[in-house]
């Protein structure tokens, strides 16, 4: 089981996916900022809890001082040849903090705080069932990025904020949030042309071709042949890493068929059983299926490579998840909306156990290994 301190919000957001059509807008909202705080508590002062957190805490204390100074930071923000490794925005929130004599937990509040803000924002205004985005935020996004690879869930948080500017269709801001973005991780360059993706005119079928062909190519690893044109054009750091994840004995070994395509075959089944719903009814659902489409293919394209294929798609497939299904869900018949709850109250469920089996004993989140720092410092 994991430790109360998930279990509860967890419960929480199972009750409101059920029973949220019962209760007041304002009480909704009620119960999810409750979740919102103590998932924040949870993630800010977890002690050895989740993935990466020693080598985080020891690049904090002392590390970037160490061997980083501001002017390699201003040569990484603007691109210009560096010998840094680390992303530039992140690792000058690391030197004040530290240098302003801040222990490490002030940057996992900080992080975690920055995560679930902007997450909640965005799916308060966009989702029809917040309670739902936030619950596959949460079943297993949350555990994985705002307690374990902050760096890649603060970019990503980022880019998520960003589907603001892109549906006003403001570019300078989508830019200038896109750089922020790459300041906390590489990686987050994926989702740049998203801003021109939602515009593309394709309906469910191109997009079908599309997917054949993405699965079609996959063996071929088609991605390789474009690299040296990709690291050409991109910055030195992002180049550096597609370079050596391609390379990589461990990571960059081909994706196993496993849970992530029965999560793409989810979405894939609902696209097409109710796009027409969708089309009709759900705000914004072309340009959420489009991204979602793509992710789909990028995954497939990207499966030769295991870092590539889990990292790089997630955001634009977490687009269907987070808004097109809500949507369906809100906008469809009494029936089918009872159906469409049911069969993911039981799926979150079995999630929850396949995550706890897989990964909550080892990465520390289970009620017996969970330890959080404001028990000692309040006891």
């Amino acid at each position: 089981m994991l430790h109360p301190i998930f279990l509860l919000p967890f419960i929480l957001l199972l009750f409101l996916l059920l029973w949220e059509d019962s209760l007041k807008p304002k009480q909704t909202r009620y119960i999810l900022l409750f979740v919102f705080f103590i998932l924040f508590i949870a993630a800010g002062g977890r002690n050895n809890v989740g993935a990466d957190f020693p080598i985080y805490k020891s690049m904090y204390n002392g590390g970037f001082t160490l061997y980083t100074t501001y002017q390699d930071i201003w040569k990484k923000a603007t691109f210009q040849p560096n010998s840094m490794e680390i992303e530039w925005l992140y690792v000058l929130i690391n030197r004040i903090l530290y240098e302003a004599g801040f222990p490490f937990y002030t940057l996992t509040f900080l992080v975690a705080g920055l995560i679930l803000f902007l997450t909640y924002k965005i799916m308060e205004k966009y989702s029809d069932y917040p309670s739902f985005s936030f619950l596959y935020f949460f079943m297993p996004v949350y555990f994985i990025i705002t307690c374990g690879h902050m760096r890649q869930g603060l970019g990503g948080a980022i880019v998520v904020y960003s589907i603001h500017y892109i549906f006003q269709r403001k570019l300078g801001k989508f830019l200038f949030m896109m750089f922020l973005a790459l300041g906390f991780h590489k990686s987050t360059i994926i989702f740049l042309p998203a801003y021109w993706l939602v515009r593309l005119p394709f309906n469910i079928k191109h997009w079908i071709i599309l997917l054949i062909i993405s699965i079609a190519l996959a063996p071929f690893q088609v991605y390789r042949i474009f690299g040296d044109a990709f690291a050409s054009i991109t910055p030195q750091d992002v180049s550096n890493a597609y370079t050596g994840y391609n390379v990589d004995k461990t990571y960059g070994n081909e994706m196993k068929t496993g849970f992530a395509d029965i999560m793409n075959v989810i979405l894939i089944i609902i696209l097409l059983l109710y796009n027409k719903i969708g089309e009709k009814k759900v705000y914004y659902y072309e340009y959420f299926r489009n991204l979602a489409f793509f992710g789909i293919c990028l995954f497939y394209i990207l499966r030769g490579n295991q870092i590539f294929a889990t990292r790089l798609p997630g955001v634009y497939i977490g687009m269907g998840f987070s808004f097109i299904i809500p949507g369906i869900i809100a906008n469809s018949s009494l029936n089918i909306k009872r159906q469409l709850k049911l069969f993911f109250f039981l799926f979150f469920i079995f999630f929850y156990f396949l995550f706890v089996r897989s990964n909550g004993k080892k990465l520390n989140f289970t009620y017996d290994r969970y330890n959080n720092i404001l028990w000692e410092w309040l006891s």
